[in-house]
């Protein structure tokens, strides 16, 4: 794998700040288009897969182009929410083994959570997170190295994908009660209406992810399987112990710069105090497909977000608190990353909108 990987870079199929992964769903993807009479070459060409990839059950690529991927396929079938369609569509030669252990499981939380212990057989960067409070229960998707997201339709596919497979085991059409993404409000909303059956949406968030009633997770799984589960986990956990230690240079970034506001946490003072120099840092950042000042900004829309709907502290303290120099800048920084003045925000917030989910 490791010479297919270096013979990619060569060739330049892939970015460099990223490290492609093996994933299914090019090729499924390209099996979907030729099977409507489309042009997929075209597709595989714009990203750099090799010419037989349709043959294949899975292809080395990166979340970044897998993502462009989607939206090269969205165009040329003139459907801009393709990716939420394609959890449902997309002609999947076998399952993960994440997958059959949580089909195997005998409840819907029990699934669930096998989903998220098995998050990075999907990818070596996901993570999943499944939290019950009360009568709610939320399902959370975030990829290490990439704290604005990776793209729309990577978040729209991969939230989809888990509210229609939660949909399928409880023999329901939708069962989210809320919606939150990580990329801007796009203009329409009506097929994430449509999709999700819900119209509580949310934009410029943390994480992807929905919540669903927590009662859903006391239902058996209609295909419940002990024999196959105990068959499948050994499995996994052997896949799990095989996969390299996760390392996100971008996590510890991130905690030195919540330690150093509001002092100082620019890239400098950031690299000092992880010992290193600032071009060694923004290169080991770069190796996760990260870029500091996007760290920063996740750190600081994270922080401000959480201490608008949490805390009492005025607007202007706030923005002290988290490096600018006065109300104005935090005001305007804000509203880039949540498409809302923090005094809206925290109004809203407060008022059951959900922004901090």
């Amino acid at each position: 794998m490791l010479g297919l990987v270096k013979g990619e870079l060569e060739a330049g199929r892939v970015t460099s700040k990223e490290v492609p992964s093996s994933s299914p769903l090019p090729p499924a993807l390209l099996r979907w288009l030729a099977a409507r009479g489309l042009d997929a070459s075209l597709v595989a060409a714009r990203v750099g897969l090799p010419a037989d990839a349709a043959e294949r059950d899975e292809v080395l690529i990166t979340p970044s182009r897998a993502d462009e991927m989607m939206q090269e396929a969205a165009a040329l079938v003139g459907d801009p929410f393709l990716a939420l369609r394609l959890p449902a569509e997309l002609p999947f030669r076998r399952y993960g083994l994440h997958e059959v252990a949580a089909r195997a499981a005998g409840t819907v939380q029990e699934a669930l959570e096998r989903t998220t212990r098995y998050a990075s057989l999907i990818h070596p960067r996901l993570e999943l997170t499944l939290e019950v409070a009360g009568t709610e229960a939320r399902w959370r998707q975030r990829m290490r190295g990439y704290p604005r997201g990776i793209g729309r339709a990577t978040h729209e596919y991969g939230l989809g994908s888990a509210a229609w497979h939660l949909g399928r085991a409880v023999e329901r059409a939708t069962v989210a009660t809320r919606v939150w993404f990580v990329h801007a409000r796009p203009r329409d909303l009506a097929p994430y209406h449509r999709f999700f059956g819900t119209r509580e949406l949310d934009f410029g968030c943390d994480d992807n992810g929905y919540a669903f009633d927590a009662a859903l997770l006391a239902l058996p799984m209609t295909e419940g399987d002990p024999r196959l589960l105990a068959t499948v986990e050994p499995l996994a956990e052997a896949a799990l112990r095989a996969q390299p230690p996760a390392r996100d240079f971008a996590d510890e970034v991130a905690a030195r710069i919540r330690a150093l506001l509001p002092d100082s946490a620019g890239v400098e003072a950031v690299a000092a105090a992880l010992h290193m120099s600032a071009r060694t840092l923004q290169r080991r950042l770069g190796e996760t497909g990260a870029q500091f000042s996007e760290v920063l900004d996740a750190v600081r829309a994270d922080e401000a977000r959480r201490a608008l709907v949490e805390g009492e502290l005025p607007l202007a303290e706030i923005g002290w608190r988290l490096g600018f120099a006065d109300l104005a800048t935090f005001s305007r920084a804000f509203k880039r990353w949540t498409g809302k003045p923090p005094g809206t925000f925290r109004r809203d917030g407060r008022g059951g909108a959900h922004n901090v989910p």
